[in-house]
């Protein structure tokens, strides 16, 4: 299984260390298991899908003890499936709790810019904007795709970091499928985002 480093402009690298951990087998193996499991809740129901390749993106270099295990960081997988003439991009966050015990948890899938914390605060708003399409009183939603669409200043000269851009989400509720545009915004101090919905722009589309 070979990883392949980000695209996006100053990366952290990949170094040697954090390659040989996750080519162990048992990583690999509860890697493959936990992109099973997303391809199964995003409502697939082809049986074998196909890993196409890997993307490591380091968010916060790793530490490693002298058997090579990973004491600190943060850095997302993200897989490229394909299978039954279904592609889908999933994500994986690795990240340590303050005792220092390693945690993978799945993202939203897609190619969504928003970090885990922003991605919870968002969910709020993507349900809201099915309000128009989804069936009253319906409870069960569950974001199946995210497409990231671009900055909304391409000419400003503040840092990726800073500066709003825009995402599709797809959004499934009560049988009902809509794809919300999401606008996330960093306030001036970039301590926060601010996000928003517009209805009119939500639309219908058959799963």
């Amino acid at each position: 299984m070979g990883f392949a480093l980000s695209a996006k402009a100053d990366p952290i690298p990949m170094s040697p260390e954090l390659k040989a951990f996750l080519d162990r087998p048992e990583q690999q193996q509860a890697l493959a298991s936990m992109m099973r499991q997303q391809w199964r809740m995003a409502g697939e129901n082809c049986s074998s899908p196909k890993l196409q390749g890997l993307l490591v993106l380091v968010e916060t270099a790793p530490t490693f003890d002298s058997n090579g295990e990973p004491t600190s960081g943060e850095w997302r997988v993200v897989s490229h499936i394909e299978g039954c003439g279904e592609k889908r991009v999933f994500n994986l966050e690795y990240l340590f709790t303050p005792d220092g015990q390693m945690k993978r948890i799945a993202l939203l899938p897609g190619t969504t810019a928003a970090n885990l914390k922003l991605q919870h605060d968002a969910l709020t708003y993507a349900a809201m904007g099915m309000a128009k399409i989804a069936p009253k009183e319906c409870k069960d939603m569950k974001c199946t795709d995210t497409k990231f669409i671009g900055f909304d200043d391409t000419n400003s000269p503040a840092p990726s970091g800073k500066r709003p851009w825009t995402e599709e989400w797809t959004v499934r509720a009560c049988g009902v499928t809509g794809i919300v545009t999401m606008h996330f915004t960093p306030d001036a101090n970039a301590t926060g985002v601010h996000i928003l919905t517009e209805l009119n722009k939500t639309r219908q589309v058959t799963p």
